[in-house]
């Protein structure tokens, strides 16, 4: 009778991460607003219709700075925008409003900071499997950038675990190295019940 092994205790368990994509922005800054009552900087994002703090390090020698002081008026879509002294909180902060001035000369248009969206890889833990090293390691070299020549690990591990799925490119950290997952290959057994046996090919990134 052919039984599953349960664990395999000689070899390191295996952590494994699963990819996910984040969104991300990126502002540019040539254009940066400066509140004279409190000295801070200040950028606009068209997204959320509302003004962020800026660090000043993160202001450009390049950037366009247009001072704002308590009687500027600054106007975008509709909505008319004052950088104002709250007496109950005894701080300073923005307040929109839809109402017109009266005197509309003095109001400047909003430049607003060009928004720039991008993806990036991110991962998460999922939890770990037992393994076996199935076959020898092997050791070569890979070219990701030309001129880039850097060491390359693979292997195939044998493992038994239901409970954690793992796919190709998920991230696995192994005897204190990160492997990427090549390819994962399933070998169903039906003695004396249904189960799996999962094979996958790794290859090391650091």
């Amino acid at each position: 009778m052919k039984m599953k092994f349960k664990s395999t205790t000689l070899s390191p368990r295996i952590s494994v991460y699963k990819r996910f994509i984040g969104i991300e922005q990126s502002m540019s800054l040539k254009v940066v607003y400066m509140t004279s009552a409190d000295g801070l900087y200040w950028t606009f994002n068209n997204d959320t219709k509302a003004f962020e703090e800026l660090e000043e390090e993160r202001v450009a020698d390049n950037a366009t700075i247009i001072t704002v002081s308590g009687s500027t008026i600054l106007a975008y879509m509709g909505t008319y925008y004052t950088y104002e002294y709250d007496s109950e909180t005894e701080e300073y902060g923005w307040v929109s409003t839809t109402t017109s001035p009266e005197t509309l000369n003095d109001v400047l248009k909003v430049k607003y900071a060009n928004i720039g969206k991008y993806q990036l890889n991110k991962y998460y833990f999922v939890g770990t499997i037992d393994n076996m090293q199935k076959g020898s390691l092997s050791e070569t070299t890979t070219q990701p950038l030309k001129g880039n020549i850097m060491p390359l690990k693979s292997t195939n591990i044998k493992f038994f675990n239901d409970y954690v799925k793992v796919a190709p490119d998920d991230l696995l950290v192994w005897h204190g190295r990160l492997y990427s997952v090549e390819s994962v290959e399933i070998d169903h057994k039906h003695q004396p019940k249904d189960y799996s046996i999962y094979f996958a090919t790794i290859n090391s990134i650091l």
